[in-house]
């Protein structure tokens, strides 16, 4: 056989080089550095955010030592650092997650996140990647953002943190509310929409927490927390940082596919798969106990989210407890130590409207416009209501539309007679949807 012969007999032998990976630039491996060190920072337990760790059993117990330690340390970066004093650098219950401490604590996690990244750099500048550890904090970060998204969606689902428009809300003047005030009631005041807000959150955090499906995820949550970001900052909701930071988690999660959505979507080019390499133990019996850790960890965490919301439902609308004067009323009379008091503008110790929704307070609109916020407690056997513990007034229903109070109001016998109104009288109550308009109704 001849030498060509040979070679046309021969079939082709393809020889297989593993390429090594691109080391990452300089740049790159810095920024890393950076980010890895600020989320794990951020990601830990702290009270106002939702953690991972928080949710394994005990765990909040072990980190009981580190909450205590920035909560040691915040407030003596606040005096020594910035001269701060009194409240802004006392720990205390606010609701707001914007205070002078939360600034500080979210300043030096950026502070300890640059020491760390530079001294990293010094004793790791041969590294060329860090790919593995970048998979890592992948799955530290969406779980996080996974389980926040979960958190607040579902108290959308079930309408917990915008509720319609209480009587009080109902009867004040525009011109009274905060911008937070605003957002709060336009947001309650349609329970569809913030179902359909509250399920957007949902599905970006349930996205999340599959691998294949994180850039969907990463997209969802990117475009709801800009939402909910812009609202924070355009309506003034103390939740500026927390809504922030998430949206940096969102955008960290999206990167690695910017270039490839760019190339789809604005470029019109073909582009590879994504990279799905994720965090693989080698031993067998050390993937199953993952997968089972997985399963059980993500179930009882949408198990505990939906059941807490149900309850949340239940109490709030199914089952929520009325005051025994429950309603809004316009008081047609009033009358103190036996005298009329004229409704006047000018009178502005005489009540003008009284709101009671909740059992434990009513709110008074004076004749000159201002608002009273009384403490109640119910006596049902005596029909009588004490306000501020201190001042009893009874009551009585002449007929269905009218309630009578009697007794002592600040060291004065008052009469009041209060007359019931129909909250479906108010246009924002009674409007409902149509599919049809003829003409816009824009008041």
């Amino acid at each position: 056989m001849t030498d060509l012969a040979i070679a046309e007999s021969a079939e082709p032998v393809l020889i297989e080089t593993e390429r090594t990976p691109a080391a990452w630039p300089l740049a790159r491996r810095l920024l890393f550095r950076f980010l890895c060190c600020y989320f794990i920072l951020y990601g830990l337990p702290e009270p106002g955010r939702i953690s991972v760790i928080s949710g394994i059993p005990g765990a909040a117990l072990v980190f009981q030592p580190y909450t205590w330690l920035w909560h040691s340390i915040c407030p003596w970066v606040a005096i020594h650092i910035f001269h701060l004093s009194g409240k802004p650098t006392t720990y205390f219950p606010t609701g707001s997650g914007d205070t002078t401490l939360a600034y500080i604590e979210n300043l030096l996690y950026i502070v300890f996140a640059l020491i760390g990244a530079l001294a990293w750099s010094l004793v790791d500048y041969k590294r060329p990647d860090y790919r593995r550890l970048h998979s890592w904090l992948r799955l530290f970060v969406r779980y996080t953002l996974a389980l926040t998204l979960l958190g607040y969606g579902f108290a959308k689902v079930f309408p917990l943190q915008f509720q319609p428009p209480s009587f009080e809300k109902l009867t004040e003047p525009y011109g009274e509310f905060s911008p937070m005030g605003v957002l709060w009631n336009f947001m309650g005041a349609s329970l569809p929409y913030v179902i359909f807000s509250g399920a957007a959150e949902v599905l970006g955090g349930l996205l999340l927490l599959f691998r294949r499906t994180t850039s969907l995820g990463a997209m969802i949550a990117f475009g709801v927390l800009l939402n909910v970001a812009a609202l924070n900052f355009c309506y003034d909701v103390p939740v500026k940082l927390y809504s922030a930071n998430l949206l940096l988690m969102s955008l960290f999660l999206l990167a690695p596919d910017l270039r490839r959505l760019a190339s789809v979507l604005l470029l019109n080019r073909a582009t590879a798969p994504a990279d799905l390499t994720a965090p693989r133990f080698e031993r067998l019996w050390l993937r199953r106990s993952a997968t089972a850790f997985w399963v059980l960890f993500v179930g009882y965490t949408l198990f505990i989210a939906i059941l807490e919301g149900w309850a949340g439902y239940k109490q709030y609308y199914v089952d929520a407890p009325r005051p025994p004067l429950y309603g809004l009323f316009d008081v047609e009379s009033f009358a103190r130590n036996g005298q009329e008091v004229p409704p006047l503008i000018t009178e502005a110790t005489r009540w003008r409207r009284v709101a009671v929704t909740w059992p434990q307070f009513l709110r008074i609109r004076m004749m000159d416009d201002s608002t009273i916020g009384y403490g109640a407690s119910y006596d049902t056997n005596k029909n009588t209501v004490t306000l501020n513990q201190k001042d009893v007034l009874a009551w009585s229903r002449p007929d269905s539309t009218h309630v009578l109070l009697q007794g002592t109001l600040s060291n004065d016998t008052v009469v009041i007679r209060l007359n019931k109104v129909d909250p479906s009288k108010f246009l924002l109550v009674s409007r409902g949807f149509h599919w049809i308009n003829e003409m816009p109704l824009n008041r």
